[in-house]
């Protein structure tokens, strides 16, 4: 029935699959993010080293922790059909490379976009993930169909989905109600400093590591002689290969250097603070990146323990309950179903079970009710779990 309600309305069903080049040039200033264009922060994935590795640790972190199914008694459902598509969502990705496209998605550009595709019996056979930068939303007429639908523009090639058939990852946005406000967005005056910073540097260890200087002449040169003697010197002296050759000069020439430091410009100052701001921007700890300033205040151990509570697991819930959402009541008309994160491996986080484990066999000894602090305490096991020889 949705496939020809779609049919009617013209809305495309198949993924499209983008070419290379749309993406921008690279060196492209991050745009306002009012203006809702996000190629340019998907660039920065690319071109900027620091984006690059916070946005990388979030996306890995999200990536490697599984997804569980769960029933309304909070007992995990072993095999289930929506279980297989979330582990292998189309041919060419495992369930591990989906969420990391995800999360990447949202952290450069504030949106992930999900096709639901091969829509058989009111189920899809297959998830695509759309690059977030295509994707233009179509506001709807009225209050109760707020999106009409969702344009897909790949090269020449261009699709109208329908609502039903996208499920859209956000992040809030107090500029706009349709689509999300990234990380990126509220770094971009980081990065661009860092890219400043980051070309003053190239260009000055291009230059021999020296900063510019004066040829200065008694004689009156005219535009020939001095074109000539400004390339010969250049052609001798400037780049790094080039450095502490001897300089000849001759015709009453002299050479005056521009004493301006790196030093005196606050050069690797600048530099760290527009690297931290990044940092706290995507919540990344700097021991997660390779950066051990802080780390005999703040552990490693408990850099990434700060890491999981305050970045990885609030995302990976986002992931969850948008998918519980918008894709489980396709497999689950019941809707008793939904998707839980799994953080039983991660070893900064086995501290806080331990204590968990304490705190609960101190309130079960006081006469507080088992359900009652499974619940209240969230221990990673239902309430119908037992232990073993507990004849209750």
């Amino acid at each position: 029935m949705l496939d020809r309600a779609a049919q009617t309305l013209g809305y495309g069903k198949s993924f499209i699959a983008p070419a290379a080049q749309e993406l921008p040039l690279s060196g492209a200033k991050l745009p306002d993010p009012t203006l809702n264009f996000y190629r340019p922060y998907a660039r920065a994935y690319a071109d900027r080293a620091w984006v690059y590795v916070c946005v990388s640790a979030v996306a890995d972190a999200v990536a490697s922790t599984p997804m569980l199914l769960k029933n309304g008694k909070g007992g995990n459902v072993e095999k289930h059909a929506a279980l297989q598509l979330l582990w292998r969502p189309n041919p060419f990705m495992s369930g591990r490379a989906l969420r990391q496209w995800l999360a990447a998605s949202l952290e450069l550009t504030g949106n992930a976009y999900l096709l639901k595709d091969s829509v058989s019996n009111g189920r899809p056979g297959e998830l695509w993930p759309l690059l977030s930068h295509l994707v233009e939303i179509l506001p709807g007429k009225s209050a109760e169909s707020p999106v009409e639908g969702y344009r897909y523009r790949a090269g020449s090639n261009s699709a109208v989905y329908a609502p039903q058939d996208i499920i859209h990852f956000k992040y809030f946005n107090p500029l706009d109600w349709f689509y999300g406000l990234a990380p990126l967005a509220a770094a971009r005056f980081a990065c661009e400093s860092l890219e400043a910073a980051e070309n003053f540097n190239r260009a000055f260890f291009e230059n021999s590591a020296t900063v510019s200087g004066i040829l200065s002449s008694e004689a009156r040169l005219d535009d020939a002689s001095r074109r000539r003697i400004v390339s010969s010197w250049n052609e001798t002296h400037a780049g790094p290969r080039r450095a502490h050759k001897v300089a000849l000069l001759e015709g009453g020439l002299k050479w005056q250097a521009i004493s301006v430091s790196q030093k005196d410009m606050d050069f690797i100052a600048g530099m760290k603070f527009s690297r931290e701001a990044l940092l706290a921007i995507f919540r990344v700890p700097p021991a997660l990146v390779g950066i051990f300033d802080n780390a005999p205040q703040y552990g490693t151990r408990e850099q990434q323990r700060i890491f999981y509570q305050g970045c990885v697991m609030p995302k990976c819930q986002l992931a969850c309950e948008t998918l519980t959402e918008f894709l489980l009541p396709d497999f689950d008309r019941t809707g008793t179903l939904y998707l839980d994160s799994d953080f039983s491996q991660v070893s900064a986080l086995r501290e806080d079970e331990q204590g968990r484990a304490l705190a609960a066999e101190t309130y079960l000894r006081a006469g507080f009710p088992r359900d009652e602090v499974i619940d209240g305490l969230a221990l990673p096991f239902s309430k119908s779990a037992r232990p073993k020889g507990d004849a209750q």
